[in-house]
């Protein structure tokens, strides 16, 4: 089971910024995510590894999240608004910097996880927010 921990506790989002952020974003958030991200913005889980499809590993850092700052949901995808491909949302980092995002391209209402680098692109991960987490291990 993954537990989400908050280094510095943010106070859980209103559904205003949420509803604002994806606006912003032009997509809805899928549910089992903000299940979590809205209450535990910016948190890290526990366990955080995951193992990437060419085997290498990686870890989560952090969630974005919903309050003002660069570790924001919508202030995070502006650097790299050149390189990801429309419709890829990061909605957490990694330990090194790269994102995990929510892909859009592939299927609006239901978007797998894609873990996205400089090295490599888009990688697929899992087909939602809910079987990503469960592929969290030690």
């Amino acid at each position: 089971m993954v537990e989400w921990v908050q280094a510095t506790p943010l106070a859980p989002a209103t559904d205003a910024e949420v509803r604002e952020h994806e606006d912003a974003l032009r997509v809805d958030l899928p549910r089992d995510f903000l299940a979590v991200a809205q209450h535990r913005q910016g948190a890290s889980p526990v366990p955080a590894r995951v193992t990437l499809p060419n085997g290498f590993g990686t870890a989560v850092g952090s969630l974005l999240h919903f309050a003002d700052g660069f570790h924001n949901i919508v202030t995070r995808r502006f650097p790299l608004e050149g390189v990801l491909e429309k419709g890829v949302i990061p909605f957490a980092e990694d330990i090194g910097g790269d994102v995990y995002c929510f892909s859009y391209r592939e299927d609006y209402d239901h978007p797998p996880v894609v873990f996205w680098s400089v090295d490599d692109g888009a990688v697929r991960l899992a087909p939602d927010f809910t079987a990503f987490v469960a592929m969290l291990h030690d």
